[in-house]
């Protein structure tokens, strides 16, 4: 009789990824859960996504050094300055991802601005720490529009444009059709939505 981690390495013979929720045995999802972890420990499948799993031999699991380098590239040669964690999926494993976002934040290459974004930095010429290249009201609406958000000038913004106030925005609120949950900026400094 076959181990569980033997029926699950099994299933990838058929498939190129295979969801944890795919993986249906006489087993309770714990169990499941462990033989994964053990799969991923002895490095025969590897993570890609949040539930999601390859074998380690197909499509290269490079180091986290390597995708660094790519996902270092990648940043330099790109006009844009937000970036999604999506941007870099295909780099390599959702963990390998992970662990080279973390290295170019530490590095000061990369900024964290919210759940999954992140904006090109560079050092401060004031503070000496890591900041964005550009403002943080650019940032958000940059980052807005890349998870598919309307953004249309604040409240503030539009008093002040057709002259009933005297009050010079500050630029750090930005109306916003959708619902947004998230926060965006950094290092304590953050935008206000305001629902437009």
């Amino acid at each position: 009789m076959s181990t569980l981690a033997d029926q699950i390495l099994e299933r990838f013979r058929d498939s190129e990824t295979i969801a944890r929720t795919e993986l249906s045995f006489n087993a309770n999802y714990d169990s499941i859960g462990r033989a994964l972890r053990d799969l991923v420990k002895a490095r025969k499948i590897v993570r890609v996504g949040r539930g999601r799993y390859k074998l380690a031999g197909s499509g290269g699991s490079t180091s986290s050094a390597t995708i660094m380098d790519s996902i270092d590239r990648q940043v330099r040669r790109s006009k844009r300055n937000v970036f999604l964690r999506g941007d870099f999926e295909k780099l390599g494993s959702y963990d390998g991802v992970g662990r080279a976002l973390r290295q170019m934040i530490r590095s000061g290459k990369l900024v964290q601005i919210g759940y999954g974004l992140y904006a090109k930095a560079e050092l401060s010429p004031f503070s000496g720490k890591p900041a964005p290249v550009v403002g943080i009201k650019r940032l958000a609406t940059e980052a807005l529009g890349r998870l598919g958000k309307s953004v249309k000038p604040s409240s503030f913004e539009q008093a002040y444009n057709s002259a009933r106030s005297t009050q010079v925005p500050t630029g750090r609120t930005i109306a916003v059709k959708d619902r947004v949950r998230r926060r965006i900026g950094y290092d304590g400094k953050y935008v206000i939505l305001e629902r437009a």
